[in-house]
């Protein structure tokens, strides 16, 4: 089974209609004690660190007394290039602020930290870096992204096939950041 946190937000509720189709929006919001699951994907905001670090630890400590288990993580582009201030005046999207990329980022290290702790359970762990995700922006914000990166924004179902990937039985990726961007942060 694939539990999946966060999945009423724009990235989750394309990640679960995928994965569940039949069962669309009816997904449970947090992790229930009593479940068993085998993948975790883990695309919740959190209101802090913590509230995230306790929610790592109760899906590593219950992949550990299973011996197997799969956990995707969700960064950001913003930790790879810093933002490009110009796309954002004059639009009804903010200022990208510092705790984003501070979040995310510390996200991006705690896959290479997990990964590299849970290896003896046969625990993978990954994180998926998405660029800007369209969700009804206006066209001028749309255009500024494009012509900071030379690209226009993904679409939450570009972010599917990584997904896919990385549920493959045959996958042997660990550790590892995979952006999903169409290229902008090159």
């Amino acid at each position: 089974m694939i539990l999946i946190s966060g999945c009423r937000g724009l990235i989750g509720s394309a990640v679960a209609r995928h994965l569940y189709p039949a069962r669309g929006y009816d997904l449970p919001q947090d992790i229930p004690p009593n479940i068993d699951y085998d993948v975790f994907i883990d695309c919740a905001r959190y209101d802090s660190p913590h509230a995230q670090l306790v929610t790592w630890n109760h899906v590593a400590d219950h992949f550990k007394r299973n011996g197997a288990g799969r956990i995707i993580l969700f960064g950001s582009i913003y930790v790879h290039k810093a933002p490009d201030f110009k796309i954002y005046p004059g639009t009804e999207i903010p200022e990208t602020p510092l705790e984003y990329a501070f979040t995310k980022g510390g996200t991006e290290q705690a896959t290479r930290y997990l990964a590299h702790w849970l290896k003896p359970w046969r625990i993978q762990v990954n994180c998926i870096a998405p660029g800007g995700v369209m969700n009804n922006h206006s066209k001028e914000f749309m255009a500024n992204y494009r012509a900071s990166g030379c690209v226009g924004m993904i679409e939450t179902k570009n972010l599917l096939p990584a997904i896919d990937m990385l549920l493959h039985p045959d996958n042997a990726v660990n550790g590892q950041v995979i952006t999903v961007d169409g290229g902008w942060s090159l």
